[in-house]
């Protein structure tokens, strides 16, 4: 699979992700169409994560956790938002994060 057609298929699923978050009404765009360029989170949103999109036949849980949690910034917990083969609506993909980061933000909701 050549570099250009894994780039494009990753966008796609940027902007699948970004058109789900605001039919849910959160303010959301890819992070390139944000600034022209891909840096930190994939996708700029007034949600309270950040977010690391991926669509990959292979899983590589472990490696995408790790770069969400880096891309993060404080207050923001890195989740991993990953395409389920089959499944085109990204509110059938999983979404990925560590429990101490899942804990801290249920913390915010009492």
């Amino acid at each position: 699979m050549s570099g250009s057609y894994s780039r494009r298929k990753g966008q796609r699923a940027e902007q699948d992700v970004a058109r789900y978050l605001r039919s849910e009404k959160w303010d959301a765009q890819t992070s390139r169409a944000a600034s022209g360029a891909q840096r930190g989170d994939d996708l700029v949103t007034d949600c309270p994560l950040s977010f690391e999109i991926k669509d990959h036949a292979r899983v590589e849980l472990a490696a995408w956790i790790d770069q969400a949690v880096s891309n993060s910034s404080p207050g923001r917990p890195g989740v991993v938002v990953h395409k389920r083969r089959g499944k085109g609506n990204p509110a059938d993909w999983y979404a990925t994060m560590r429990l101490g980061d899942l804990i801290w933000l249920m913390s915010k909701l009492r």
